[in-house]
């Protein structure tokens, strides 16, 4: 084998916190060679970004690198001067962002962002570098390079700024490409662009790639090889299809129990419990707590990165790596296919229906008015009690925006909504409070819709307070709700910053719970969630759903999710209906072109999506 491109070997670090030192990665090892791509999956904080920050050199000033090196070409990276990393830095080595929206400057159009790059690596005068832009865009597939050019970032959707990332890390043709979660909630067909685009452009400059994602999919569509990490311990290395069809590690089979499927329905398991943040931790098996098939010897002693047979390429790090019980590891308990959802007549029970709802978005000033924006146009459906409608379509398609109408929120909506036979639009303002203590609503970013300055227990019962509930009964009904979502009264007096991601979700779970609605409105309430708090969250929908016999709006760009999670589904495009219907025979023969186009973009996991093997 030739020399690799980049090695990382023993690498340790830690951040200091509150006086204390705390273990984000341990000996973390990894070699990549020139025009290969190395997928780095795994749940949040399990250290894949804290990897690729070292890498780049770029960690905060509170880590401390306790032990390791970091080699690009024979240079150590983490002992290099700061003109040596100034010379590398997108010029050899260069980073997608996870969120190019706060990667970009919002200050500056977009095309002066990339040709910047080129002036400053590659010598272009101003003339030259603005061509040359234009070209990488086209690059990048952008069809109308000259608007883009011009253009600031908040003027571009999320894919069109995820492009213009790509582009930019592009621009001097690097030998190293570092991507953190470059698809993390984008839909499902940018989404699908995004890769065939990575993958294209890999094979024409032979890059090579570390590409994060916990999107276990994004990462099967191209990665040679893939390595696991968890709680910051390298848990399995090895060709993509070992990995994804021969797993020889405990956490990686969880992975893959927890990941929704698009071809079938069947129910997901979550990981029970959540990573240990122990600063002894790594004196055992870091998953030994949540391990299904954990003895004594994962409690008491580390175990070593084994290589599994046949293939030495494959290893795990767990002390019955070549033990048959491992194939067994997440089969007992397992839970049994959910059963397709039995047609019910549509009057049946009927909780909401819309009837004709459009919504215009009036454009510029009253002096120049542009004409008015139609962002909804006649949306019609009907949803019974205890059922779960879906919509889907891609990011501006008005999923959202429908959401907002149903509950008032949108002052351009026109037509009909019926909440129990009651029209919302006509609601004095007691109705409508009454109104909305029975239909909650679930935002697509919990980390944004807490108020940081409020305790969990006040952000779950603030519903509570509205309607004029008794303080000690609002105590009461938090306590039961949490336990309902699976937090406990531990958390009654943390605030969001102490929560993750998943903890977040919970807690605006139970909020919308807590007045026991009828009608609870999704949006995108898995986006971003690692795939095992996803399926815990699946789980818990199902469970409430039950429990409150209510009824979901569930709003999500994952049709693998909403595969297993939906009875029926409507397909939106540019704010109009494109198909709708039973969701069985909808995702297994659709009618609809555009249908048929969300479906096919949906990226698989399976063995036989996988790149594996050796690059290309």
């Amino acid at each position: 084998m030739p020399e690799p491109l980049l090695e990382i070997d023993g690498l340790s670090i830690s951040f200091r916190v509150g006086g204390r030192r705390m273990p984000a990665l341990a000996e973390f090892s990894l070699a990549i060679h020139a025009g290969e791509v190395v997928g780095l999956v795994g749940e949040s904080g399990s250290g894949k970004s804290t990897a690729l920050f070292a890498v780049m050199n770029y960690l905060p000033e509170n880590a401390v690198v306790e032990r390791g090196s970091i080699r690009y070409r024979g240079i150590d990276l983490l002992s290099a001067d700061r003109a040596t990393l100034d010379g590398l830095r997108g010029r050899r080595l260069a980073m997608v962002y996870q969120d190019p929206g706060t990667a970009l400057n919002p200050a500056i159009i977009a095309g002066d962002q990339i040709a910047e790059v080129l002036r400053r690596h590659l010598g272009f005068d101003e003339a030259g570098a603005r061509q040359r832009t234009k070209e990488l865009l086209r690059l990048v597939e952008i069809e109308d390079p000259d608007r883009v050019y011009r253009s600031y970032p908040h003027q571009l959707s999320g894919g069109m700024r995820q492009r213009v990332m790509i582009a930019m890390a592009l621009s001097c043709e690097p030998d190293l490409l570092l991507m953190d979660e470059p698809t993390t909630a984008l839909d499902v067909i940018v989404q699908a662009h995004v890769l065939d685009l990575v993958r294209s452009l890999q094979r024409k400059l032979r890059s090579a790639i570390l590409f994060v994602s916990h999107n276990l999919g994004a990462v099967a569509a191209i990665a040679h090889r893939i390595g696991v990490l968890y709680a910051g311990e390298l848990m399995e290395l090895g060709p993509a299809v070992r990995i994804l069809g021969k797993s020889r590690n405990p956490y990686t089979l969880g992975l893959l129990a927890a990941v929704p499927r698009i071809a079938g329905r069947e129910a997901v398991q979550g990981i029970p419990g959540a990573a240990s943040r122990d600063p002894q931790r790594f004196g055992r098996c870091v998953f030994a707590e949540r391990c299904p098939s954990a003895e004594a010897i994962c409690l008491a002693e580390r175990p070593r990165l084994l290589a599994v047979p046949p293939d030495a390429a494959q290893r795990s790090r767990c002390h019955f790596a070549n033990d048959p019980k491992i194939d067994r590891a997440w089969s007992q308990g397992a839970a049994a296919p959910t059963p397709s959802a039995q047609p019910r007549s549509a009057g049946a029970d009927l909780l909401l229906e819309v009837a004709g709802l459009s919504v215009e978005y009036r454009q510029g000033f009253r002096l120049f008015a542009r004409p008015a924006l139609r962002a909804l146009r006649n949306v019609s459906f009907r949803l019974p009690r205890e059922r779960v409608l879906a919509i889907v379509g891609e990011s501006g398609s008005g999923k959202s925006t429908l959401a907002r109408a149903i509950l008032r929120l949108e002052p351009g909506a026109s037509g009909r909504v019926l909440f129990e036979g009651a029209d919302v639009f006509a609601l004095d303002a007691a109705g409508l409070r009454r109104f909305r203590r029975k239909a909650q609503i679930v935002f697509q970013n919990p980390t944004s819709s807490l108020n940081p300055q409020r305790s969990v227990f006040e952000l779950v019962a603030r519903p509570l307070a509205l309607a004029a509930v008794p303080r000690r009964e609002q105590r009461d009904r938090v306590r039961a709700v949490l336990a309902a979502v699976g937090l406990g009264d531990l958390y009654l007096d943390r605030y969001p910053r102490q929560l993750s991601g998943g903890e977040k979700q919970r807690v605006a779970l139970a909020r919308a719970f807590v007045t026991e609605p009828l009608l609870v409105i999704l949006d995108e309430p898995t986006t971003a969630l690692d795939v095992s708090v996803q399926a815990a969250v699946l789980e818990l929908l199902a469970k409430e759903k039950e429990r409150l016999r209510c009824a979901y709006l569930f709003i999500s760009h994952d049709l693998a999710v909403v595969r297993q999670i939906a009875d029926e589904v409507l397909v939106l495009r540019h704010g109009t209906v494109q198909e709708s219907g039973p969701i069985e025979p909808l995702f297994e023969a659709p009618a609809n072109a555009y249908t048929r186009a969300l479906i096919a973009a949906v990226p698989s996991f399976s063995t036989d999506r996988a790149t594996g093997g050796s690059p290309r």
